[in-house]
């Protein structure tokens, strides 16, 4: 009789079965959670509160700069004078002298009392390819302080 060889080791010899078993020492996860431990306190030490209200005004005001532009390109037909206005505490968005109001924001938009636009006072009108003259937007909590800059063709970073 013809007898096939086989390459194949049993996984059962008798009636004892071998199992290959694989699993993280208690070492190997102690270790991995004291440096993810570290590295967390690292990243919160590293952001206070005044950063995270500085930088949430700068998004404010990225916001209000991308709805201004926006709005300018949507109302193409030339009819209509798309402003930003900023102050030293607000941020105004207006359409024909009148403040505009989205479905999530209210403009004036004031900011923080903590924060102020060192800029302050600057008029920037988007034609209908929502376009502006370049200019830069210094918001400031008296220790920090960041920039916005607004290029010639309206967009911000």
């Amino acid at each position: 009789m013809y007898r096939q060889k086989c390459c194949f080791l049993p996984l059962s010899v008798g009636r004892k079965r071998f199992y290959r078993q694989s699993a993280f020492t208690l070492i190997e996860l102690v270790a991995v959670l004291v440096i993810v431990g570290i590295l967390a306190t690292t990243v919160l030490l590293r952001s206070s509160p005044s950063d995270i209200i500085l930088q949430s005004a700068k998004s404010n005001v990225f916001a209000a700069l991308v709805f201004a532009r926006e709005t300018a390109m949507a109302r193409s037909d030339g009819t209509a004078v798309i402003t930003l206005i900023t102050t030293e505490q607000s941020i105004d968005v207006r359409v024909n002298n009148a403040s505009l109001n989205s479905i999530t924001q209210t403009y004036p938009l004031m900011l923080p009392s903590d924060i102020r636009i060192t800029s302050a006072n600057q008029i920037f009108t988007f034609n209908s390819l929502g376009e502006t003259p370049g200019k830069i937007i210094t918001l400031s909590d008296g220790e920090r302080s960041l920039m916005v800059t607004i290029s010639g063709v309206g967009y911000a970073y």
